[in-house]
């Protein structure tokens, strides 16, 4: 025979309420540090060329939109 479960909730104030939702705040955030500081280090540091040296693209065109014929076939 299957049980019948009714799940129950309510609010209960705690005094230290405060304190334990800044701790695990806290927490995450010291997580989120850490993971971005992982990511960081398994990323390259600079954008090298071929030659080892660091490139700079300050006069290249970066232009917003798709180019939408770019995948369509052309019509016949």
């Amino acid at each position: 025979m299957k049980r019948q479960w009714h799940v129950h909730r309510e609010a209960v104030e705690r005094s230290d309420g405060r304190q334990r939702w800044d701790r695990a705040y806290q927490s995450i955030l010291r997580w989120s540090l850490e993971n971005e500081r992982v990511e960081q280090a398994r990323a390259p540091s600079v954008d090298a060329g071929a030659n080892g040296k660091e490139e700079y693209h300050e006069s290249g065109g970066i232009r917003s939109g798709l180019d939408l014929s770019a995948g369509q076939a052309p019509d016949h």
